[in-house]
């Protein structure tokens, strides 16, 4: 897959993106492939990409709310088929059980949490 990910966090005239190619993605077991489209970026991306914030693994690729086609699915997945077009929210997945998730705050725990492979 062509991607741009962190290299080297610094200034955006530093260029800290780097582009390339990386192996295509394995869909885990609820999980989809998706084949994007489109991408947003906002300023918690480029504060990864600059360095204000670390990212959770080298190498991230930022972005989120991506649009595309489902290309594989992993095997419990089962909303979703081969060549139908989604939408991948910036929030994967809650627990439902913690504190925040019962009072509705479960996007302030978990944050961005991958579902789709971009």
């Amino acid at each position: 897959m062509l991607a741009w990910w962190v290299g080297r966090p610094g200034p955006i005239s530093a260029r800290p993106l780097v582009k390339g190619t990386r192996e295509d993605p394995l869909p885990a077991a609820n999980e989809l492939l998706v084949d994007v489209s489109v991408c947003g970026i906002c300023r918690t991306d480029l504060h990864l990409a600059e360095g204000d914030l670390q990212p959770r693994r080298p190498g991230v690729v930022p972005g989120h709310e991506a649009v595309g086609v489902v290309v594989e699915t992993g095997p419990e997945a089962s909303r979703f088929a081969p060549g139908d077009r989604v939408g991948v929210a910036w929030l994967g997945g809650v627990c439902g059980r913690c504190a925040y998730c019962r009072r509705g705050d479960e996007n302030r725990l978990f944050g961005i949490k991958g579902v789709a492979r971009v």
